[in-house]
């Protein structure tokens, strides 16, 4: 199967308090099928652009196939361990988990993959981790092979927050 994925986030803390709010959208390609959704819930503070290559994560037996191939209406939650970076040579480690009814219980199903060489921007305070309910995308979308080219990367890293310590070098 093959696996791609984009993500967009950021997450502030709300002023004197202790509870953090936050926004982003995720897009998944699998096999080519494109599937899209939003959250206002990433589960750790900063601010995210990811756009990985897509991954060849093998072959999955056909339970695990059904299950992946098709994410519309599915509630998938995320979890992504992204490395500190800018613009480009990133790496992440990307899980979905699918909850399937089987037999009056909740299984969870999950796949995971490596992906290196990533383009965007990562500044987070931890593990990103949230759940969404995922929808087709139109086709057209799906089939994209580039979805920002290297000038929108310059103009997200330009707008991106800085920290106390000023810019990050890129």
């Amino acid at each position: 199967m093959q696996v791609k994925l984009l993500l967009f986030g950021e997450a502030v803390n709300i002023p004197q308090t202790a509870m953090g709010l936050g926004v982003g959208r995720v897009s998944v390609w699998m096999d080519g099928a494109g599937f899209t959704s939003a959250s206002n819930d990433l589960g750790c503070l900063g601010y995210v652009f990811l756009n990985t290559p897509t991954v060849d994560i093998g072959t999955l037996d056909d339970e695990y196939q059904a299950i992946f191939s098709n994410l519309h209406g599915q509630v998938v939650t995320f979890e992504i361990e992204p490395s500190t970076f800018v613009r480009s040579g990133g790496h992440a480690r990307i899980a979905m988990t699918v909850p399937v009814q089987v037999d009056g219980t909740v299984v969870d199903k999950k796949i995971e993959f490596i992906a290196d060489d990533m383009r965007g921007i990562s500044m987070l305070s931890n593990l990103l981790r949230f759940s969404t309910a995922m929808f087709v995308m139109e086709r057209q979308v799906a089939y994209l092979d580039l979805l920002v080219d290297e000038s929108e990367i310059e103009d997200i890293v330009a707008a991106a927050p800085v920290s106390d310590e000023g810019p990050i070098p890129a």
